[in-house]
């Protein structure tokens, strides 16, 4: 008779035990974790989190989805909306203090995957200081959260001095790639600190890589090492287009540069350095540019160069620079001789600029221009791409 009493009592624990089971639900950690990266909500991915921290064996996730947490919900003003950013504060502050390297890794491994709160949780890591820069130096010479790579080296100019040694260190071991020692060179340049000039004179001294001196000697050049002037210059017609482009991005900066130089330099067929050497004769002002820089509009370039050809023309066509280029400009678009739409939508987008435009109104009772666009708009260009900015710039003009 007791065996048959105690099959039903089992059974009905076992019962028990599912129901209690199944009512428990989703974790605090995995409903939070969920609250925070896919909804942004900081503020009840907060509370969430901060049970599961009390919840959970392992306190390292938790741990580091609260610094998330804190951060996001300071950077959008959430939790100053609701009365909290004191504890936010507090907590966010606290945390970064007491965060330790897996605690790092572990919001790096987070926020590989873009979410809304990936840029607060990367500024977190920013305000803790050099510690961070360690593991970013160690992460980028071993390939680790490859999607981080670019907000690693912007991470690392935040930094800025405080991290400068362990960037130099990690420079002056020939265990470095090069490729990874051209980024850090580049990260030197935008610190700005005259203290990396020594360790970037001894580098070039003892490197072959003729990418990585010509990095150098733009930054020494931006540092205040004026010599390293003319090697730049004459990077521009070095073979390794890796050199041009290091070169071409320096032009800038560079004082009292031959703007033929620049110009002869719109020749080269690496849309990068071209787009550069533009974006230089948009401080280097010259009007003999100007034809080059009509010249790219319609090139085989890609759209960079073409871009930044249309914002340099814009600034000459507000300095005076450009004659009545509105006419040319309109010839050319209703020529029929630009084939590509993209390149016809680069001419409109030149004429839809301010200078342009008043230059329109202007020849119109001259040229008749605003009206052959007209023409040209109604009975002649067909690809949509085109036809609606011009459709645009027309009735701009016309007002």
């Amino acid at each position: 008779m007791k065996k048959v009493l105690i099959i039903p009592l089992i059974a009905l624990l076992l019962m028990s035990f599912s129901c209690e089971t199944k009512q428990k639900g989703p974790s605090n950690l995995s409903v939070g974790r969920s609250k925070l990266i896919e909804s942004g909500n900081a503020l009840e991915a907060v509370t969430l989190l901060e049970k599961a921290e009390q919840e959970e064996a392992n306190k390292l996730e938790p741990r580091a989805l609260l610094v998330i947490a804190y951060s996001h919900g300071l950077a959008t003003g959430d939790a100053a909306s609701l009365g909290v950013e004191a504890k936010f504060k507090n907590q966010r502050s606290q945390r970064i203090q007491e965060m330790t390297d897996a605690e790092i890794r572990q919001i790096l491994q987070i926020l590989s995957t873009p979410s809304r709160v990936q840029k607060a949780g990367l500024q977190a890591l920013v305000d803790k200081g050099p510690e961070v820069s360690t593991i970013i130096l160690e992460s980028l010479a071993k390939g680790r959260y490859p999607a981080l790579h670019e907000n690693f080296t912007e991470m690392l100019v935040q930094i800025g001095p405080n991290g400068l040694d362990l960037i130099l260190a990690e420079l002056a071991d020939e265990m470095t790639p090069p490729a990874l020692k051209i980024k850090l060179v580049q990260v030197l340049s935008e610190i700005d600190d005259p203290k990396s000039i020594d360790a970037l004179k001894t580098l070039q001294s003892q490197t072959d890589d003729a990418a990585l001196a010509m990095e150098i000697n733009t930054t020494l050049y931006q540092l205040g090492e004026a010599a390293y002037k003319q090697d730049i210059i004459d990077g521009l017609d070095h073979s390794d287009v890796a050199v041009r482009r290091a070169a071409a991005k320096a032009m800038v900066d560079i004082a009292d540069i031959s703007t033929k130089v620049l110009i002869a330099g719109l020749e080269d067929d690496d849309s990068e350095v071209v787009a550069s050497l533009v974006k230089a004769l948009a401080i280097h002002q010259d009007p003999a540019a100007v034809d080059p820089l009509v010249k790219i509009l319609t090139s085989e370039l890609n759209k960079d160069p073409k871009q930044a050809a249309i914002d340099t023309l814009d600034i000459y066509g507000e300095n005076r620079l450009t004659g009545g280029l509105a006419k040319p400009i309109t010839m050319l678009l209703i020529g029929g001789t630009v084939s590509d739409p993209d390149n016809r939508l680069y001419l409109v987008q030149l004429l839809k600029r301010a200078p342009f435009q008043r230059q329109l109104r202007a020849l119109q009772s001259v040229e008749g221009l605003v009206d052959k666009l007209y023409q040209y708009h109604q009975n002649t260009e067909t690809v949509g791409l085109v036809k609606r900015p011009l459709g645009e710039l027309l009735d701009a003009v016309s007002k």
